[in-house]
């Protein structure tokens, strides 16, 4: 893959990208060789080496995410690279040609062999750690952290889908911190036993009243990726719900986040309150933040202190096979793209 599509002629750059060319299923993609121009400014171009595939690639390539609301985009938000330039931002960042990179970006276009970026989006990456391993954490990572960052001082936490990727990272980060986590499942996620965490089965539909007989009245705090309205009922008023995603009814996923957005930013001020998580805007606008974030979650998982789902790493050229595994949500697993 390699190669000729991954040259630097003149003033141009050479890549492979991954392009939603429709919405629809994983034959709605197609690997395009395409010419970008070389960094400009401060600028630095890295070579993608992994980058994670989750469920927000799947819900853009279907059309039904917010952000991506036409055809024509390379999905992907995180990744794990080699920087091959650099500029005087990214020196002054400790960043240098040929250093192992990680970042979010504020809109998507992971799913390439090679990127111009801003080196405000990126951080290196500790030698501690597979570049496989690294590229499963700056998403989900961010995501739990920020979610948990908005719960304030909660001191008891409800995580609804604990055993997904996102659930997992935010009940161990919970756990560090002292907090008491309740989380919706029926097995507790990788890395965490019963003890650590107060299972709630969302089969059942009384499952709020369950948290709050555990609680005296309800959690002091949410994070939710469904925009459920039942979570209301299982947070005490004087609480807050932290929604990170809304998952919506089939085909009608973007009209249903829109919605959902909406009716969270109304109750901004409500008994609970509640508050809209969105990484990629707080990524843009907050990124020496982001970046101290980053760095600490990989501080973390280089010490053993925060565990990822493990990496199931597919070849880039067989992008379609990786879709159609992160279509069936593989439990306990994260699709990584190796380029």
């Amino acid at each position: 893959m390699r190669g000729q599509a991954e040259r630097t002629v003149g003033r141009t750059v050479e890549r492979t990208a991954a392009r939603v060319v429709r919405f629809g299923d994983p034959s709605a993609i197609a690997l395009a060789h395409e010419t970008l121009h070389a960094p400009r400014g401060n600028e630095v171009l890295v070579r993608v080496t992994h980058a994670a595939l989750g469920s927000t690639d799947v819900l853009a390539r279907r059309g039904g995410y917010v952000l991506q609301p036409l055809p024509g985009f390379v999905p992907g938000y995180d990744f794990v690279g080699v920087l091959e330039t650099e500029s005087a931002v990214s020196a002054a960042l400790g960043l240098r040609t040929g250093a192992r990179v990680a970042g979010v970006l504020p809109r998507m276009g992971a799913h390439t062999t090679r990127l111009v970026v801003s080196p405000t989006f990126l951080v290196a990456v500790p030698d501690a750690l597979t570049s496989e391993a690294a590229a499963a954490l700056p998403l989900n990572g961010v995501t739990a952290a920020l979610a948990l960052q908005y719960a304030g001082d909660a001191r008891s936490v409800l995580i609804q889908g604990i055993t997904g990727a996102v659930g997992s990272l935010a009940a161990q980060l919970a756990l560090r911190d002292g907090r008491t986590v309740l989380g919706t499942g029926t097995t507790p996620p990788p890395g965490l036993t019963a003890p650590d965490v107060t299972l709630v089965d969302y089969r059942d539909p009384r499952w709020p009243a369950s948290v709050r007989s555990q609680t005296a009245g309800g959690v002091d705090a949410a994070i939710d990726h469904t925009g459920s309205p039942l979570v209301r009922e299982a947070v005490a008023p004087s609480g807050v719900i932290v929604r990170t995603a809304f998952a919506g009814r089939p085909g009608h996923e973007r009209d249903d986040a829109v919605r959902g957005s909406a009716a969270a930013a109304m109750r901004r001020f409500g008994h609970p309150r509640e508050i809209v998580c969105s990484v990629p805007f707080w990524v843009l606008r907050k990124r020496p933040e982001y970046r101290r974030m980053l760095r600490g979650l990989f501080a973390d998982m280089a010490a053993g202190r925060l565990t990822v789902f493990e990496p199931e790493v597919m070849a880039f050229d067989t992008v379609w096979a990786a879709h159609r595994a992160a279509d069936a949500r593989p439990a306990g697993r994260t699709i990584v793209l190796g380029m």
